[in-house]
């Protein structure tokens, strides 16, 4: 009987696939991700702002930032500009993400990426690896979205020198 037992324990095991379905809003949500990125870069504000909605959620990177709505992550998008040039992000993967709450793969998607740039006031340059999470409602707008990363050490590490 014990034999028995394990034997159909095997079989069940076997015979699990283990293929998760992808949710069929995932390819589409990562090239609206891409053009975030691209418009993001450009410093088109216009096109950046059409891509989140009016209620949209951001997590910024800075140590204690808090969530914003759509004005502030602009206001927060325009900092970010007004203190790096060039800035370029080279995504080394765009992912699947998860409903929090369920776990299930929601069509939202995550990114791990390079950003390189030029801090403005010092001239120096820096790269550094960040990660971002974006998720769309069903007029493809963000809803929320989050950037993480140390970007406290990057403002210090490409801050002007002090004068002695």
């Amino acid at each position: 009987m014990k034999k028995l037992l394990i034997l159909i324990m095997m079989i069940t095991l076997s015979s699990c696939t283990g293929v998760v379905q992808q949710n069929p809003d995932f390819d589409k949500n990562v090239e609206l991700a891409k053009t975030w990125f691209d418009t993001f870069t450009s410093e088109d504000y216009d096109a950046t702002a059409a891509l989140m909605s009016e209620d949209v959620e951001w997590q910024g990177c800075f140590y204690g930032s808090p969530v914003m709505n759509k004005e502030e992550a602009m206001d927060y998008m325009k900092g970010w500009h007004d203190a790096m040039e060039n800035i370029t992000y080279t995504p080394e993967n765009y992912l699947p993400g998860v409903d929090p709450e369920t776990g299930q793969l929601n069509g939202s998607v995550r990114t791990y990426g390079v950003w390189t740039g030029t801090n403005t006031a010092s001239g120096k340059n820096f790269e550094i690896l960040m990660y971002h999470y974006f998720t769309f409602n069903d007029e493809g707008k963000i809803i929320n979205s989050g950037d993480f990363g140390d970007a406290t050490g990057l403002i210090m590490a490409v801050a002007p020198d002090s004068a002695e």
